[in-house]
């Protein structure tokens, strides 16, 4: 091949990923590489191998039944949709197996603005699981996870968030003082894990870590759930280090380039 020709080539084969990239950009459900290369005109074979190849740069996410959407480098830095989306698909398969292991619910937390909801959660097969119903909006102030979420934010933001909160009680153990919850999160961002004791219910904990990005930056929150007596709340430390393991399966799962 003539050295013309060899430019021609990788300039179409380029274009080809730029199709393939765009037909993916609004893409909120996920979609197949047969779809995807009738979309953008390509062979279903030349299709699959540009997804593998921006799939293992992080430009493309796929799910576990093979439909695609875009990855972290480009759909998640346009918005948080198709993060949560993939989110939701990875941590389910880990939450379930972890729950079924502990017999412990599990929920995975947000942040959307000035809330935070629970995006995906994994019940034991108990009568009943003492844990908020799966998108409950938490209180930041209240809950094991808002305070994983609010502890590494910049200062000027997290305080934002925190003055649209009414913090009102809950139970007697509730923070609802702003500067003792400062120092709350200061202690949760030092020790890296977070815990609410009898804060959100009268008899409940959970015990809360974050889940990172490929950069090591927090998108979410990983918790145990729904403990109920727990008389000293130390006592959940024995979780954590599984819990820490879970969040990093599930950030390894989502970010492939990720290194620790």
């Amino acid at each position: 091949m003539k050295t013309g020709e060899q430019s021609t080539e990788t300039i179409k084969m380029v274009d080809r990923a730029l199709k393939v990239l765009d037909a993916l950009r609004f893409e909120r459900e996920g979609i197949g590489v047969n779809a995807i290369a009738k979309k953008c005109d390509i062979n279903p074979s030349t299709a699959f191998r540009i997804l593998k190849t921006l799939e293992s740069n992080s430009w493309v996410f796929q799910f576990n039944d093979g439909r695609y959407i875009g990855g972290e480098k480009l759909s998640f830095i346009l918005g948080n949709d198709n993060l949560f989306l993939a989110l939701k698909e990875v941590a389910s398969i880990v939450m379930e197996r972890y729950t079924a292991q502990f017999n412990q619910a599990m929920n995975l937390i947000v942040r959307d603005g000035t809330h935070c909801y629970i995006i995906q959660q994994s019940r034991t097969k108990n009568l009943v699981d003492y844990i908020p119903p799966l998108y409950s909006d938490l209180p930041f102030y209240a809950s094991a996870g808002g305070k994983i979420l609010l502890s590494e934010l910049p200062i000027n933001l997290a305080d934002g968030i925190i003055h649209s909160c009414n913090m009102v009680p809950l139970t007697n153990h509730t923070i609802t003082d702003v500067e003792k919850f400062w120092q709350e999160l200061r202690e949760v961002a030092k020790q890296g894990y977070a815990i609410d004791h009898k804060e959100s219910a009268d008899n409940g904990s959970c015990i809360a870590v974050s889940v990172r990005d490929s950069t090591g930056s927090t998108i979410a929150a990983l918790s145990f759930s729904g403990f109920i007596g727990v008389k000293d709340k130390e006592d959940l430390l024995k979780y954590l280090p599984v819990l820490n393991e879970a969040s990093g399966e599930i950030s390894k799962s989502l970010f492939k380039s990720w290194k620790h």
